[in-house]
């Protein structure tokens, strides 16, 4: 099965990023009628992922409280994205071997496995991010309870995260009716893999400049460039995805 070079506007989104709208590729009978998020306009998405810099640089805000939100929006993305695999109605799911057909059976083993596939991931990505750009936050991961009080209630982030939420609420609510369920897993494995280059290209910033900001840096130009050009990276893991098949 061959992807062609064309995309389809379609009503609906997936629960990759909160700026994706939506687009549909067209391709083989396991594939055809797949729904793909893309960037909505290049200003709306220039101006979501500079706002950080901008209140850093001319605001003051704290580099690590900002990384930590991030954090906790993929967090958020991946608990919808757990719960949109085991209860997507939609012809294609996702089994060990990959991308396959629904035959009836409920994924809840590939969603079981995926929380903590993610999940220790995600952990990891924590306990690195504060190794290297926490160091004025100490003990604030403690335990779950601490690390709430600590950045969701102190640093008020809880109206961002609950908007984050509410949204990817109403994110599963389509795309638990799209044909697929490969864009959503795909998009939370793409922003895990930005937060991974950014430890690990940005902890030579952090050693060679003594800040965080490269970091920053790497990490809003990673989720614009996501945004950008999500098309583009979905067609290209599928694509993979269909070699790896043959």
């Amino acid at each position: 099965m061959n992807l062609p070079d064309r995309l389809e506007d379609s009503r609906g989104f997936s629960g990759a990023h909160t700026l994706f709208g939506g687009g549909r590729l067209q391709r083989g009978p396991l594939w055809n009628g797949m729904h793909i998020p893309h960037a909505n306009t290049l200003a709306v998405t220039v101006f979501a992922n500079l706002l950080p810099l901008a209140g850093v640089l001319l605001l003051g805000w704290d580099i690590y409280v900002l990384l930590i939100f991030y954090w906790c929006e993929t967090a958020i993305i991946g608990f919808w994205t757990v719960i949109t695999v085991a209860l997507h109605r939609g012809e294609v799911t996702w089994s060990f071997d990959g991308p396959t057909k629904r035959e009836g059976q409920v994924p809840w083993a590939i969603a079981i496995f995926l929380a903590f596939h993610a999940g220790f991931f995600m952990a990891v990505h924590l306990f690195l991010l504060s190794a290297l750009y926490g160091n004025a936050w100490p003990g604030s991961l403690r335990s779950p309870l601490t690390f709430v009080d600590t950045f969701v209630i102190g640093q008020r982030l809880w109206p961002m995260l609950a908007l984050v939420f509410v949204h990817q609420a109403m994110v599963f609510v389509e795309v638990r009716q799209a044909h697929s369920v490969v864009p959503s897993i795909v998009g939370l494995y793409m922003r895990i893999v930005v937060m991974q280059v950014v430890l690990i290209i940005g902890a030579w910033g952090v050693m060679l400049t003594g800040s965080g900001l490269f970091g920053l840096c790497l990490l809003v130009a990673g989720r614009a460039a996501l945004d950008l050009f999500w098309p583009q990276v979905l067609k290209s893991v599928m694509s993979a995805m269909e070699a790896n098949r043959k």
